[in-house]
């Protein structure tokens, strides 16, 4: 699993990091909110770790801009510890809202737990299982596996159910060097799913909106 880390503050980052590292995480990180060119690549996360003071920007003002877009559970780590901020926040959309100092182990248990809550493990459409943990899609006795790659994209598209993803939105989100990577990627990974699925007879979720991309079609 892969967190993210919103924090203007290097060496709590790097504190951060080498924590998270330990317990066996990715870890990215943003110091400037003007490095996130498209918000939507944060749901490529399992969790974000969001401070409220950010130089400029306030981090309050970011959450409510991007809570209904972002579907991944977010902790508020701050210095801020006013009652007011707090109840803000939650109300915004926070997952959590942990002061600093903190204890790290305390932040460790805090984390696994929102994960445990928002892991969609194994889900339905129509008839049909996947299971993104394991890569499994199942109808009656039927089945076949995904690669991670493949059960990353349909778990996105899961994620952001009713929103139309285009081919760029969806290679930020599962590429770690998408940069360098064509969006033909994603064509190829979309069109290997669908394959797959169909071959066992089970049930399609993938609907490829023209000229705009791919979303999750409606049952």
């Amino acid at each position: 699993m892969d967190i993210c880390i919103i924090e203007d503050n290097l060496a709590l980052v790097e504190s951060l990091k080498d924590l998270l590292e330990n317990e066996g995480y990715g870890v990215d990180y943003f110091l400037d909110l003007r490095e996130i060119d498209d918000f939507l690549i944060l749901n490529k996360y399992s969790l974000i770790i969001l401070d409220l003071m950010l130089g400029d920007f306030n981090g309050l003002d970011f959450l409510r801009t991007i809570r209904n877009e972002i579907k991944r559970p977010i902790i508020i780590l701050t210095a801020k510890d006013n009652k007011e901020d707090e109840l803000k926040g939650l109300r915004l959309g926070a997952d959590d809202y942990i002061k600093k100092p903190f204890d790290p182990d305390i932040l460790l248990a805090r984390i696994k737990s929102k994960l445990r809550l928002n892991e969609n493990v194994e889900i339905s459409y129509k008839k049909t299982t996947f299971d993104f943990e394991t890569g499994l899609v199942k109808k009656n006795q039927a089945q076949t596996y995904l690669t991670s790659q493949e059960k990353k994209i349909l778990n996105i598209l899961y994620i952001n159910k009713g929103r139309v993803l285009s081919k760029e939105s969806l290679l930020s989100m599962v590429s770690d060097n998408f940069e360098s990577t064509s969006e033909r990627t994603i064509v190829t990974h979309i069109y290997n799913i669908r394959k797959k699925i169909l071959e066992i007879g089970a049930d399609d979720p993938v609907d490829n909106v023209w000229k705009e991309g791919y979303r999750w079609k409606n049952e």
